[in-house]
């Protein structure tokens, strides 16, 4: 394998790394467990898995990949949900790893517009709808 074509490879986990890092931006403003270096290094590691992946096998194996990083990263949001009593706390945070994951594996696929809006669509659904609902909310 060319050190040029490792180096074009390198670019969707770069795109990755930035787009994770706008929604764990969030997440680390609000202080939740899975900040903004967590989110990052799950969205580089799905486009990692999805470069490599275009550049040592075929079709059938990289849709295994992907798939088992879908599952993988499942458990490690499950890790994070913190349950006390009634209540259910960082769901919004695990449902983000979740997310950011797939914004890897797509920008991973070279899909940057499509990475890219749906980044912009999430951090709009995590801060906007966040605003709109404190104020909105049934103690206003």
């Amino acid at each position: 394998m060319s050190a040029q074509a490792q180096f074009e490879a390198l670019i969707p986990v770069i795109v990755a790394a930035v787009l994770s890092g706008i929604i764990g931006l969030d997440r680390e403003w609000r202080h939740s467990p899975a900040g903004i270096r967590t989110h990052m290094l799950i969205g580089m590691g799905a486009a990692l898995v999805m470069s490599m992946a275009a550049l040592l096998y075929d079709d059938d194996t990289a849709s295994r990949l992907t798939a088992n990083v879908i599952t993988g990263v499942g458990f490690l949001g499950a890790g994070v949900i913190i349950r006390r009593k009634t209540e259910v706390h960082e769901l919004t945070t695990a449902a983000s790893i979740w997310f950011v994951a797939i914004v890897g594996l797509t920008a991973g696929a070279k899909l940057y517009v499509l990475a890219g809006g749906t980044t912009v669509t999430g951090w709009f659904v995590l801060v906007v709808l966040r605003w709109v609902t404190k104020r909105a909310g049934p103690d206003h």
